[in-house]
């Protein structure tokens, strides 16, 4: 019995440490997976980042920042032991302070996965569906350097969108600029420009679509802004209800484009 009593006690202390306690039993800059994270920083990136999934989850040795998130997307999240956000995980790093400290309180839209150490970085992608930066074709990297000069590609990999099919994502940026996606279809041609916005500030057509058809789902904190080539604009909202997920594509006048 009381050795039982030792193992429920250990169980107990490691549940609410969190990432406090994984702070403080690993070397400074050790990677680790989901589980590491705090539940509130887990909501958070999903509901701001609907878009993105948490890659990896670096844990640092007496920081002002002790998890950093890293997303596919190769963004990084700066987050305290208890959850809240920092700022961009990139300032820090080994102790650095920096970012902003805006928070927001958050609806829980999860779309995050758990992952293993990323391999790709800047140049590649994560795990199976990345693509090597310098393996991209001609056709896109001529059209990033023409139409946006002075930007720095992040990411690539492969995505599949409705009703686009099978694209290539690419993610790039540019110093003091939030990154930009971009989306190459077949022959790869530039299909559109992917930009996160807040989804109160979406047109009111897209919301009352969203209010009517969803009853009993919640919005996440924030769409994406879909420019396509012609400058057609299109947004995409991600929502939940309970387990359940869906991102819907939508015209600016509330017309369904495709559901996912």
């Amino acid at each position: 019995m009381k050795n039982v009593m030792i193992a429920v006690l250990v169980t107990l202390v490691a549940a609410l440490s969190s990432c406090k306690k994984n702070d403080q039993a690993v070397s400074s800059g050790q990677n680790a997976n989901v589980a590491s994270l705090p539940a509130k920083a887990v909501s958070y990136v999903g509901n701001n980042y609907p878009d993105a999934t948490i890659d990896y989850v670096l844990i640092q040795k007496s920081a002002a920042a002790p998890c950093i998130a890293v997303l596919n997307t190769t963004e990084e999240l700066a987050f305290t032991s208890a959850g809240d956000y920092l700022g961009n995980g990139l300032l820090y790093h080994h102790g650095n302070h920096g970012g902003d400290t805006i928070h927001w309180d958050t609806i829980h839209c999860d779309t995050v996965h758990g992952g293993g150490h990323h391999g790709g970085g800047h140049h590649g992608g994560p795990h199976g569906n990345g693509i090597p930066v310098d393996s991209l074709p001609l056709l896109i990297t001529d059209y990033i350097s023409a139409h946006f000069s002075g930007y720095t590609i992040m990411h690539a990999r492969y995505d599949t969108l409705c009703p686009e099919g099978a694209v290539k994502e690419v993610m790039i940026v540019a110093a003091g600029t939030e990154p930009v996606k971009l989306l190459f279809g077949a022959g790869d041609v530039f299909l559109m420009q992917a930009s996160r916005v807040l989804y109160a500030t979406l047109p009111q057509q897209v919301k009352d679509y969203i209010t009517a058809n969803y009853t009993g789902y919640q919005p996440c904190y924030r769409s994406e802004k879909l420019n396509l080539a012609g400058n057609v604009i299109q947004y995409s909202v991600y929502a939940r209800s309970g387990s359940s997920r869906v991102k819907v594509r939508l015209m600016e006048d509330g017309t369904l484009v495709c559901v996912q």
